[in-house]
């Protein structure tokens, strides 16, 4: 659960731009870098070798970015100026150390504001890898998939690391796996499996921690199976979800085309459009959104037609819907809206939990 919130997380640090940030020693300018790895702590170092892209922001500002004309920084043995441009500049950590980087920029008025501010270069000493949805040293991802491994680069005294375009890791076979990027905001590694293959070892180089990665194709896939309400409430919304498995390995590539329809419409609507794109009634993130219309027995089927050889898997649940009915008599009624009150509250926790659960982003 805590690598599926990860890679919610990892969207929106790419949609919501979390930066970390600090004013200059001047006051004269906000320095800022995407990071949503403890974003309130400015200060975390650079392993020698990774890149960091800061931007000047306007001192008090939470996005007014300035253009920048320069920047260096004092020790270019610990910390270079890889590059700079008017939107940003890309940092290099080359040693350990500390250097002061001074940029400067024009502010909306046209006038030039110098700055500056000190950056750290650390090695790291923890790695920490992880799959995308299990901490099982193994897990399976389907071909042409992103196989995204989460990690927790760290010093020696816990600090975290930043950048990009560092990756202490080693792939056995080195072409098992193709590296398509590694987000500055974010703790992730995203590969990507071309072939099918089996045995595949993600290794760090930094703590030797290591990950069995297998690849399979998406047409071995058969077993399945779907998570449901137990019960509903007339006019009640709500999903059902699918989890597709292989065997006894965690399978992380939870992406399957997904059809579903009502098998008793007259009982309930059953649909795999989804509010972000409604148009076609498929999804590929094995949900199905429920709608209660009256009492009865609710027949939910859904369909993953790319599974099991191209035959596709069928996947059927019930669900139960009811109504809240209030006896007559004074006072009773509202207890019976209280309670059933606190039975809507559990049902929508209960089925937020299933929504998160379920979902596997497209990345980003």
């Amino acid at each position: 659960m805590r690598r599926l919130l990860a890679l919610l997380l990892l969207t929106s640090a790419a949609l919501t731009g979390c930066q970390s940030k600090a004013t200059g020693y001047g006051g004269n300018l906000t320095f800022a870098y995407a990071s949503n790895v403890e974003p309130e702590n400015f200060v975390k170092p650079l392993a020698p070798g990774a890149k960091l892209e800061v931007v000047a922001l306007a001192n008090g500002s939470d996005d007014e970015e300035l253009a920048i004309s320069k920047a260096w920084s004092s020790k270019p043995g610990v910390l270079v100026v890889e590059s700079v441009d008017a939107r940003a500049i890309v940092l290099r950590g080359i040693e350990p150390g500390v250097a002061e980087v001074e940029i400067t920029a024009t502010d909306g008025a046209g006038k030039q504001v110098v700055d500056k501010m000190f950056f750290h270069v650390a090695r790291p000493a923890t790695h920490g890898l992880e799959h995308a949805c299990t901490r099982d040293e193994s897990a399976a991802y389907v071909r042409g998939a992103n196989v995204d491994v989460f990690h927790a680069l760290a010093t020696r005294d816990r600090r975290p690391l930043v950048g990009y375009a560092y990756v202490p890791v080693a792939v056995e076979p080195r072409d098992a796996l193709e590296l398509v990027s590694q987000p500055q905001a974010s703790q992730v590694y995203r590969y990507r499996a071309n072939a099918v293959r089996e045995g595949v070892r993600v290794r760090s180089t930094v703590d030797e921690s290591t990950l069995t990665v297998t690849i399979v194709d998406r047409a071995e896939l058969r077993d399945a199976e779907l998570h449901a309400p137990e019960t509903m409430l007339e006019g009640e919304e709500g999903y059902a979800a699918a989890s597709v498995g292989f065997g006894d390995v965690p399978l992380c590539s939870q992406d399957a085309l997904t059809k579903a329809r009502s098998l008793t419409p007259d009982v309930c609507e059953v649909t795999a459009k989804l509010d972000d794109d409604p148009s076609p009634d498929s999804n590929r993130w094995q949900l199905a959104q429920v709608h209660a219309l009256k009492m009865g027995r609710c027949e939910i089927e859904m369909t993953l037609p790319e599974l099991a050889g191209g035959r596709g898997v069928v996947l059927r649940a019930t669900t139960k819907v009811g109504r809240v009915e209030y006896p007559k008599g004074a006072g009773l009624e509202g207890k019976w809206q209280g309670a059933a009150l606190v039975y809507l509250l559990t049902r929508a926790a209960a089925l937020g939990f299933v929504f998160v659960w379920t979902i596997r982003r497209r990345r980003r």
